[in-house]
């Protein structure tokens, strides 16, 4: 067999195998229609699940915190806006315009935005109204003016603004007034202004700033009684009621609008006190003077110098003992005072005074020691050395009262001999005898320590001389002048008795007609000086309520008085205190 042969005999087999039968081929996939169902119903079902879950579970809001703005497409700019312009705030409006006003005015979404630009506006000038009405006027504005131009709020804002701003000057101009009368202390004249504010068209103003207003009237009433309490009580005096009235005025100093007055009234109060303490200590009542010092605030005029005026106080208090060591102690806290006190000149004064006070009792010791001896060159001397002690000094009284009584020694001790050898005379009994013991006695003068002893026996002998006839039984018996110097006294003494500036006067001037040489006028001396410091303690309790009525009693004192060279420099202190 050839070869040509063999290839077609190939080619023939080939073609045979290769084109079946084509009816039958048509028809062969339905031999796998078991699994194409299995496909297509597998298929049905996940789409209907994937349905299922799309229903079941939306896809996630975006989260416009998280947003990267300037790829943020337009609706997430509209979606986030709306967002924001629901909670309807300021700051959140403005913040949601901003959002999509960014966007180009060609936009496709404009159409729906700037409808969105236009409700947010309205609102946000509604809510910059609010701001206004609530006292926040700045916020108002600032808000206002940024609503965008294009919108039909903005063709309200500049008149609206003006309006804001006419009404709050006018609200803030009459709580400002109504403010400076309540700080000038006119509670009534600032009621009548803030009644006003009810016609402002601000609930701010009408409102609020109106139940502020009324809240401090209403306080200030109640300090305007507080304060004319404190004064009623001050004007009483005495260190209790001081002390009522200085409680009162310093729970109105810190915050009240009778800050001022209060603090005025509080000075007052701490002077009076001053006052008390020093009329106080001059009547050597160290207790009240230091308890009206304790009372004086910190915060006052007079504070210092009532710390000084304890130091002097207490020195006082160790001085009235009256030994050289107390008064050299006294001294001694006295020269603490700072130079530049207002009370260094009367501490030097005191320190003066004390140590003229020691030089009295030294002078005083040793005119005693001498007078012991009872000779009277010894008790004339003894009586000089007391006479060198003023009449100012603590010991004057003292001193006077030795002094009387070593006259007293010496006058018996000069004049005894003399009405001894009048006695001897009139022991012969003859008349001429009789009148030369009278001529003897006749020589102890009035005021002597035997003066009345001595006229005594001068009447006795002169009877004795007289003839028996010269004196009928019937004739009556002179009686002593109803003016004369004890009567003179007694009198005195009754008017004084009153008590009052005008009796003590009164009496003063009546004894001081006792003649000098009569011997009721030591006890008229001792009695005027009495009188004349009742007089002064009078005048200084007057002081404390009229200063004039004090100066005219202190007047009244004489200037033959002990005090009254202390009289007039107290004064002096008074008039120039005027």
């Amino acid at each position: 067999m050839t070869t040509d042969s063999k290839a077609n005999l190939i080619a023939s087999s080939i073609s045979s195998e290769a084109v079946p039968y084509r009816g039958a081929s048509r028809f062969k996939f339905l031999k796998y229609w078991p699994i194409w169902g299995m496909v297509a119903i597998a298929l049905s079902g996940g789409v209907s699940f994937g349905s299922y879950r799309l229903l079941l579970h939306q896809p996630a809001k975006p989260n416009c915190a998280q947003v990267f703005w300037p790829f943020a497409s337009g609706s997430l700019r509209v979606y986030c806006a709306q967002e924001k312009a629901s909670k309807q705030t300021l700051e959140d409006l403005f913040a949601a315009i901003a959002l999509v006003d960014a966007l180009d005015a060609n936009h496709p979404l404009r159409p729906a935005i700037n409808p969105l630009i236009e409700q947010w506006s309205t609102q946000a000038l509604d809510l910059a109204e609010k701001a206004f009405h609530a006292g926040k006027l700045d916020r108002a504005i600032e808000y206002a003016q940024r609503i965008p131009a294009q919108t039909t709020a903005y063709k309200v804002v500049k008149e609206r603004v003006e309006e804001w701003q006419q009404v709050w000057a006018e609200g803030e101009d009459i709580y400002k007034r109504a403010e400076a009368a309540l700080n000038n202390e006119e509670w009534r004249k600032a009621y009548g202004i803030m009644i006003k504010l009810v016609q402002v068209d601000n609930r701010y103003w009408s409102g609020t700033q109106f139940d502020s207003m009324t809240e401090k009237i209403i306080v200030a009433q109640k300090d305007e009684r507080k304060l004319v309490k404190a004064k009623r009580l001050m004007r009483r005096g005495g260190l209790e009621n001081l002390s009522e009235s200085l409680g009162l005025v310093q729970e109105l100093i810190s915050d009240s609008v009778y800050r001022r007055s209060a603090r005025k009234t509080q000075n007052t109060i701490a002077r009076k006190l001053i006052t008390i303490a020093e009329y106080s200590l001059e009547r050597r009542n160290y207790h009240a003077s230091m308890d009206a010092l304790q009372l004086i605030p910190q915060d006052t005029p007079v504070w210092t110098q009532a710390q000084d005026f304890m130091k002097i106080a207490q020195a006082s208090a160790s001085a009235w003992n009256g030994t050289i060591v107390n008064l050299e102690e006294a001294i001694n806290q006295a020269s603490k005072l700072d130079i530049n006190s207002p009370l260094y000149g009367k501490a030097q004064t005191l320190i003066s005074h004390w140590q003229q006070e020691i030089t009295n009792i030294q002078l005083l010791q040793t005119a005693q020691m001498q007078a012991q001896t009872g000779d009277i060159g010894d008790l004339t001397s003894a009586v000089a050395q007391a006479q060198q002690i003023s009449s100012q000094s603590d010991r004057w009284q003292e001193a006077q009262q030795e002094i009387d009584q070593w006259q007293s020694q010496i006058q018996f001790r000069e004049d005894q001999p003399i009405l001894d050898r009048a006695d001897q005379l009139a022991l012969q009994g003859g008349p001429t005898d009789l009148q030369a013991a009278i001529a003897e006695a006749q020589r102890i003068r009035p005021g002597r320590a035997l003066y009345d002893e001595a006229q005594l026996r001068i009447s006795d002998w002169q009877y004795q001389l007289q003839p028996p006839e010269s004196t009928p039984l019937d004739e009556p018996l002179q009686t002593v002048p109803t003016n004369g110097p004890d009567q003179l006294l007694k009198s005195a003494e009754t008017i004084a008795s009153q008590g009052t500036p005008k009796a003590l006067a009164a009496a003063i001037e009546q004894a001081n007609q006792i003649a000098p040489e009569s011997p009721a006028q030591f006890q008229a001396k001792i009695s005027i000086d009495n009188w004349s410091e009742q007089l002064l303690d009078m005048a200084r309790g007057q002081a404390l309520a009229d200063r004039d009525a004090a100066i005219a009693i202190a007047q009244k004192i004489p200037s033959n008085s002990r005090v009254y060279d202390s009289a007039q420099l107290q004064i002096q202190t008074w008039q120039q205190q005027e």
